[in-house]
């Protein structure tokens, strides 16, 4: 099967966050079950900066953008061996430090960006005879390559649109339609058309094939009016056509066994090095050194509403009056950096905090805490609860989205337990969870069990992949479900 995944990021070459990861990771897997898969991404700066060999595969691609003839080009690189990756050079829209923004914020053209890439996927294959049976695009940045499809754009490819935040719309004010391209028709409301804009993402959900989340949780949660942005009846109304896939996990990158970041590997069979990796954190971090007998948690995560930021600094008095230490990385919204560099000052000995990202002090963190907090208000799939699970740090999560799926609560009765849940979006709840989690730490046998299971999991990419293919096989076969 011939596949073709178009998405705004992927890792290692371009990534801000869980997408990135996806399509870093996706492709890899489905060409290890013998798929021909390659990518399609823009031609950022640094993707051309980190891929060391690339080619001009064609130049002077014709590109409309509203009224404006614009042309790209498409280099060629590898994403992994076998894995070819197209990116679709423009400097104009893509020769910039950053993805979609600065620190200062969103780039202002980033509709005419997407637009633009989504708008060159035809012209790529085309120029370079590619005839892919499935076309994967991901997210609002790529949705309207679904209605191209939809328009007769490559016959014979089928379009498959996964959702992997639906809080992000792609919305296009009236003024800026024209650069959309598309006949009238589909500005109404059984198409693009959103309360007097118009959203890509809708187009991608409206004109796909199939439609999929990257949790069976999910996939029910955003046909609610909480988590569905305006667009639950949408979701309610294709629901037949709407698939929940758990994301995977690259082991080859997030292993205790062989992590390069780690001041000591270790594994289920000996858990001798997670100490050491807990005194080096410590060691980093410039905390009390006496946190190696109490429980350490730690968070690697966007200082934002949805992570529940809030939440954990409504929290803390309570959470470090167990004796608890905590260790945070990220960086988001200012309030949130503010709230956490006062909680620094109130608590230096035991709060460790540092703001912006480090690839290597994430994994230092998922290895060295004894527990993982993740108290989202909602969450798609999430991967840093799967990666401290392989890592045996126990997460302390909120039942939503792909935490729901992937966490075992001792309470469900299937087993020892792999973390510990909470239901409500609220402080209380959360150091509830926090306090059931600590009280297991203090029970030594009890606490080793759980890590073990923990480990045990198995989230990769392979299990994942083979969802996928089904998935993609159904859809070229005409069924229903």
């Amino acid at each position: 099967m011939k596949i073709l995944i178009i998405a705004s990021e992927a890792s290692p070459l371009a990534t801000a966050g869980g997408l990135g990861d996806v399509i870093g990771s996706l492709p890899i897997a489905l060409t290890e079950l013998g798929c021909k898969v390659s990518v399609a991404l823009p031609g950022y700066r640094p993707a051309l900066k980190r891929i060391k060999e690339w080619e001009v595969a064609a130049e002077g691609l014709p590109v409309i953008l509203g009224k404006k003839n614009l042309t790209g080009d498409i280099l060629l690189g590898e994403l992994d061996r076998d894995v070819p990756i197209y990116l679709v050079r423009r400097d104009e829209f893509f020769d910039r430090n950053g993805i979609y923004g600065t620190n200062k914020g969103e780039y202002f053209d980033n509709l005419e960006r997407y637009i633009f890439f989504s708008r060159s996927i035809p012209a790529l294959c085309s120029a370079l005879s590619l005839r892919p049976d499935v076309i994967l695009a991901n997210d609002w940045q790529t949705g309207l390559v679904m209605a191209l499809l939809d328009q007769g754009a490559l016959p014979g490819s089928a379009g498959i649109f996964a959702i992997h935040n639906m809080g992000y719309l792609g919305l296009v004010p009236r003024e800026e339609v024209g650069n959309i391209g598309l006949p009238d028709k589909y500005y109404r409301m059984d198409g693009l058309e959103f309360y007097g804009r118009m959203s890509l993402l809708k187009a991608g959900i409206v004109y796909a094939k199939r439609v999929v989340t990257v949790s069976p949780t999910y996939a029910l949660e955003i046909q609610t009016p909480e988590f569905g942005f305006g667009l639950d009846g949408l979701m309610r109304s294709i629901k037949q056509r709407l698939h929940g896939i758990l994301n995977g996990v690259d082991y080859r990158v997030w292993n205790p066994e062989t992590d390069k970041y780690l001041a000591a590997n270790y594994s289920p069979q000996d858990l001798t090095g997670k100490s050491f990796c807990k005194e080096d954190l410590l060691k980093v971090m410039g905390l009390d050194p006496g946190l190696m007998d109490r429980p350490v948690a730690g968070m690697v995560t966007r200082l934002v509403e949805q992570k529940g930021c809030a939440l954990l600094a409504e929290a803390a008095d309570e959470l470090f009056a167990m004796g608890l230490g905590l260790v945070v990385l990220g960086s988001g919204d200012d309030v949130y950096e503010d709230l956490f560099l006062d909680l620094q000052a109130r608590y230096p000995d035991r709060f460790g905090l540092k703001l912006g990202f480090d690839p290597g002090l994430a994994h230092k963190i998922i290895a060295g805490s004894d527990m993982f907090l993740i108290p989202s208000l909602y969450e798609p799939c999430g991967l840093t609860q799967m990666y401290s699970l392989k890592y045996g740090t126990i997460p302390v999560v909120r039942a939503t989205g792909g935490l729901k799926d992937t966490v075992v609560d001792p309470e469900e009765k299937k087993g020892q337990g792999t973390g510990f849940k909470f239901d409500r979006f609220q402080s209380e709840d959360l150091v509830e969870g926090v306090k059931r989690a600590v009280k297991t730490f203090e029970q030594p046998d009890l606490w080793q069990k759980m890590i073990r299971e923990a480990m045990d999991q198995d989230f990769s990419w392979h299990r994942s992949a083979k969802e996928y293919l089904n998935l993609f096989e159904r859809t070229l076969a005409g069924g229903d479900n």
